[in-house]
């Protein structure tokens, strides 16, 4: 439930919880999912149940085993702030991170909502940087619920980006990432979809950070 990553903007990955369902167009083709099924078909436990959401109590103290520094995505196989995570099992991830504080953490949700619901109630630290995804412009409200958190780091992860996303306002956002879908019926993306969010990063001192074209 934790092991290195091959995500060019973080170093490892810890998943205390794992499965999802799909709530919009950047969740069709869904990577967690596909790999879900191989790491069922290679009889790992944690993924017994296929992408049926679980929660793994026993992978709660893994970054407290880890002594050297590391940058862990959470939960790159769910969404932490999914409706069937109860609050319960979220703070007591929120409670490992606090401790292994050596560590520094990213989360990223599409569900934006869920996620200002609950901030206020979240032991939010520095080393604990909240995203949103944002796919196409009808999903760019997730950005103002993001802003409205108590997150002190907050980021965007604008992948895949599926079509022009217009004007952005990047107001209280520290960090924007930038790619395209992969993997098998992957969608193109445009460059110059990646140029016009580049050029407002530039514009409102927001560091860009480009990860893939995408394609097979």
């Amino acid at each position: 439930m934790a092991t290195k990553s091959s995500i060019e903007w973080t170093s490892s990955t810890w998943n205390p919880i794992t499965g999802c369902t799909k709530i919009s167009s950047g969740c069709k083709n869904c990577y967690a999912e596909r790999m879900t099924k191989r790491l069922q078909a290679m009889g790992d436990s944690n993924y017994r149940n296929g992408f049926r959401l679980t929660c793994h109590k026993h992978t709660l103290d893994i970054p407290l085993q880890w002594k050297k520094p590391q940058t862990i995505f959470v939960n790159s196989m769910s969404d932490m702030f999914h409706e069937d995570v109860p609050l319960d099992f979220i703070l007591e991830i929120f409670a490992t991170m606090n401790s292994a504080t050596q560590h520094l953490y990213q989360i990223l949700t599409k569900r934006g909502k869920r996620l200002y619901e609950l901030s206020s109630l979240l032991p939010w630290n520095e080393n604990i940087w909240m995203g949103v995804t944002v796919e196409t412009s009808d999903y760019k409200y997730r950005i103002d619920y993001l802003r409205k958190t108590e997150a002190f780091i907050k980021f965007l992860s604008i992948e895949p980006l599926l079509e022009d996303l217009d004007i952005l306002d990047l107001t209280g956002i520290d960090w924007v990432i930038v790619g395209g879908e992969s993997g098998p019926g992957s969608r193109p993306m445009k460059s110059e979809w990646v140029r016009n969010i580049r050029k407002q990063c530039q514009k409102q001192k927001v560091p860009f950070f480009f990860k893939q074209w995408g394609g097979l």
